[in-house]
């Protein structure tokens, strides 16, 4: 190699590592505009049918996000159905967000070629490439057999049967409970039931989760009294989803406070802008983080307390 050649590698490199510590040291912004989406899809239960395109229910709302300078966009729990990832069906959802350059949560059932799947949140990235897979932790099963309830699954059920009743007791639950680090900031994810539990959202706030988005495919309505008590204890701004049968749909600021929540058992969209800005000055100057106790804290990590739950 020549001293000539050797120096333009030198120079080229460095150029390089020059842009990529700028691109890491790049500021976040202090707030960012979010959407929200209660409609209804696939349901927990049904299997893919014919003539049924979920994700053209999904791509306007896309769009009307794209144009009103949203930066993310959720919709709700499994509204994709059974899928395989990527595939024909989540093809629209990543050209959609490539054209509005937006980021886009959406549930589905993720299917493996081994004939496995798993409740997915899967994040798609601004150019459409997805970015990231949660899979729900917590599986909330329906039926059950035996005396001990919620342990074991009901006996001589088909497959079929448990895809159509209660597909979560044979689905590939997680194992683990990621943070997904995006432009405008940290968001965590759960689905569902796992929002029943209070050590998830605390897992992922001090994992460094500034946003958690909860997205759901219930009846019922979104509890907003567990949005507001994890926003208060941890720290964190909210996005919550439902199926238009339920309700719930709401943005969270971070602060206990619901700026916008859709009406309950009907087709909504909903936006506001989190000040994202406010929510870290909370997070970095909070007593109640500085003065955990974790010592204390080792019941959390054990594998069974029914005993003692029970014992009184």
């Amino acid at each position: 190699m020549s001293r000539i050649h050797f120096l333009i590698g030198v120079c080229v490199f460095g150029l390089a590592d020059a842009v990529v510590a700028q691109q890491a040291t790049v500021p976040k912004p202090d707030s960012v505009k979010v959407a929200a989406v209660q409609v209804s899809g696939y349901d927990k239960g049904e299997l893919p049918r014919q003539d049924f395109d979920p994700s053209g229910k999904l791509v306007p709302y896309i769009d009307r996000a794209g144009r009103e300078g949203a930066q993310l966009v959720v919709f709700p729990e499994y509204v994709l159905g059974h899928t395989d990832v990527p595939g024909d069906v989540t093809q629209p959802i990543s050209a959609a967000a490539r054209a509005n350059s937006i980021y886009v949560i959406v549930g589905c059932w993720e299917q493996s070629g081994d004939g496995t799947f798993a409740n997915v949140a899967l994040v798609f990235g601004r150019n459409g490439e997805i970015v990231g897979r949660y899979r729900k932790t917590h599986p909330a099963i329906d039926h059950f057999d035996g005396d001990d309830p919620w342990k074991r699954p009901p006996a001589g059920k088909s497959r079929r049967w448990m895809l159509e009743n209660d597909p979560e007791w044979i689905m590939q639950a997680g194992e683990d409970l990621p943070v997904f680090d995006l432009d405008f900031g940290r968001v965590g994810i759960m689905t569902c039931y796992d929002g029943w539990f209070p050590e998830p959202p605390r897992v992922l706030s001090l994992r460094g989760a500034e946003l958690i988005v909860w997205i759901n495919g219930r009846r019922g309505t979104v509890e907003d009294f567990i949005v507001r008590s994890i926003m208060f204890q941890s720290h964190v701004a909210m996005i919550t989803s439902n199926q238009a049968y339920g309700g719930g749909t709401m943005i969270g600021d971070g602060r206990s406070r619901i700026l916008a929540q859709s009406p309950a058992r009907q087709e909504s969209y909903i936006t506001a802008t989190i000040n994202l800005a406010r929510v870290r000055h909370m997070r970095s100057t909070s007593r109640n983080f500085a003065q955990r106790r974790p010592d204390l804290y080792g019941e959390l990590v054990r594998q069974d307390l029914t005993q003692n739950a029970t014992a009184e």
